[in-house]
C-alpha cells in the first residue's frame, strides 16, 4: 500500500543480534590467546574487534532505512530531510547521553555509544548525497583515519578528557569508524532483499576480508616486521588475550600497555594502535612512522588493514544472515530479536559487568558461565519481548526522544 514502508529485515536484525552477542562473549568471556585454527580454546577470538565493526555497518544501514524518502497516497516524495536530519540528530544526542552513565559505569569496557553518536551527527549531510559520494568518502575515512589518529595519539599523548580519549582517540577513534558507518549507509541503499545482491556482498566482504588482512601482513612482512604483532611496541594486542574484554572496549589496549582499566578516560590515551614516534631528542617534532601500528592486523588495531578486513568479515556474516534467515525461521528468532533490541542488550550487558565486578569474586573472569547466562538470558527474555511487547525498552526511550521534536503529520515506520 502506498504510504508504508516494507517490513523489517529480518537478515539484519539477525546480524545485530550476532553483532552484540559477540561482544558480550569478548567482554564477559574469560581471556584466551590469539585466534588459532588448531587451539579452540582460542577461537572465541574470533569476536574480537570485528562484532563491534558489524554492530557499526548495521547502524550505518539502519540509518538508511530510516531516512530514506517515503511516498505519500498520491505517489509524490515529500521533502522529509529536515525531518530526517533532526531525527538523527536527537538520536544521536540521546544515544551520547546513554552512553554517559554506562561509561560511569568504570568497567574495562570502553563503551561505544559516544562514538556512534559523533559519527551519526557527521553522517547527516550526507543522508541524501550520491551513492557515489557517500562510497568515497567512506573510503577516504578508512584510508586516513589511522593516521588522523596516529598524529592525535602522538600529539595528545596525555589527554584524559573523555571525549578526545574515548571518541577520537580511544578503541573507536571516530574518523575511522565513520567510515564504517558510512559504509553501512551506501550498502542500506541496496536492495538488500534481492538473493543476487546478497551474493554479490558476500563476494565483496570476502575480497575485502583478504586484501585487508592479506595485505596487512604481506606488508609487514615486506618491511621485516613479524606476521604475529601480539606484544610489538606500537602494535595492538587487543582482545581477551592480552588482559581480558577488549570488543567494544579497550581493556586489552589500555590495560595491556598503560595500566588504565576504565573507560572513564582517566590517565592517558592507550598505548595501541597506530601512532608516531618521536625520533631523536624524542620530541614530535621529528616524528617517526609506526609501521608495525600501521599494519596490524590485530583486534582493536585501529589500522587500515584490520578495518577493512573486520569490515569484510562484517559484509559476509550480513549477507549470509540475510541469505539464511528465510530459511531458518523459528530456529534464528532468538538471535533476530536480540538483534531487534540489541541496545537494551548491549546496555544490560555492561550493567552485568559492574555488577559481578562490584560482588568482588574474580573468579567470574576465568570461565564461561557469566557470559552462557547473559547470552541465553538475552534470547529467553528477548524473544517473548519482541513478540508481545515490541520495541525494547531503551530503542523506545530513543525513538521517542528522535521524534520528540516532531509536529504532526504522518510518521514513518522505524527499521
Amino acid at each position: 500500500m502506498a504510504g508504508t514502508r516494507p517490513s523489517r529485515l529480518d537478515g539484519l536484525d539477525l546480524a545485530r543480534g550476532l553483532a552484540v552477542l559477540g561482544m558480550v562473549v569478548a567482554h564477559l568471556g574469560p581471556p584466551h590467546p590469539g585466534f588459532d585454527w588448531a587451539r579452540p580454546d582460542s577461537w572465541a577470538a574470533v569476536v574480537d574487534g570485528r562484532s563491534a565493526v558489524l554492530f557499526a555497518l548495521c547502524a550505518g544501514i539502519s540509518l538508511t532505512l530510516m531516512t530514506r524518502p517515503r511516498e505519500d497516497v498520491d505517489g509524490t516524495a515529500p521533502d522529509d530531510l529536515v525531518v530526517h536530519r533532526r531525527r538523527v540528530l536527537v538520536r544521536a544526542v540521546a544515544l551520547f547521553v546513554l552512553g554517559a552513565p554506562l561509561t560511569a559505569l568504570d568497567t574495562p569496557v570502553q563503551v561505544i555509544l559516544p562514538t556512534y553518536a559523533v559519527c551519526f551527527v557527521a553522517t547527516i549531510p550526507l543522508l541524501r548525497a550520491r551513492t557515489r559520494t557517500v562510497a568515497g568518502v567512506a573510503a577516504t575515512a578508512l584510508l586516513i583515519g589511522p593516521v588522523c589518529t596516529a598524529v592525535g595519539r602522538s600529539v595528545l599523548h596525555d589527554a584524559s578528557d573523555p571525549l578526545v580519549h574515548g571518541v577520537l582517540l580511544g578503541a573507536y577513534p571516530g574518523t575511522t569508524w565513520w567510515g564504517v558507518v558510512l559504509v553501512g549507509l551506501a550498502v542500506g541503499r541496496l536492495p538488500l532483499r534481492d538473493t543476487r545482491v546478497r551474493l554479490l556482498l558476500l563476494a565483496g566482504g570476502v575480497t575485502a576480508a583478504v586484501a585487508g588482512y592479506g595485505g596487512g601482513v604481506l606488508a609487514r612482512a615486506a618491511l621485516g616486521l613479524p606476521a604475529d604483532d601480539t606484544g610489538v611496541t606500537g602494535s595492538v594486542a587487543a582482545g581477551s588475550a592480552a588482559t581480558g574484554p577488549a570488543d567494544g572496549g579497550a581493556a586489552g589496549d589500555a590495560a595491556g600497555s598503560t595500566g588504565v582499566t576504565g573507560g572513564a578516560g582517566a590517565g592517558p590515551l592507550p598505548d595501541a594502535g597506530p601512532h608516531l614516534v618521536p625520533q631523536g631528542g624524542g620530541t614530535i617534532e621529528h616524528p617517526g612512522i609506526d609501521w608495525a601500528g600501521l599494519t596490524s592486523v590485530q583486534p582493536h588495531a585501529g589500522s587500515t588493514p584490520e578495518v577493512l578486513g573486520a569490515l569484510g568479515v562484517a559484509l559476509a556474516v550480513l549477507a549470509l544472515s540475510l541469505l539464511v534467515t528465510r530459511r531458518t525461521g523459528v530456529v534464528l528468532a532468538p538471535l533476530r530479536a536480540v538483534g531487534a533490541l540489541a541496545l537494551t542488550v548491549y546496555a544490560a550487558h555492561i550493567l552485568v559487568y559492574a555488577v559481578l565486578d562490584a560482588v568482588g569474586r574474580d573468579e567470574w573472569h576465568t570461565g564461561w558461565t557469566a557470559t552462557v547466562l547473559v547470552v541465553v538470558g538475552a534470547g529467553l527474555v528477548a524473544t517473548p519481548w519482541r513478540r508481545w511487547l515490541g520495541t525494547g525498552p531503551l530503542e523506545r526511550v530513543v525513538r521517542r526522544a528522535s521524534r520528540s521534536l516532531d509536529g504532526p503529520g504522518p510518521r514513518c515506520r522505524p527499521h
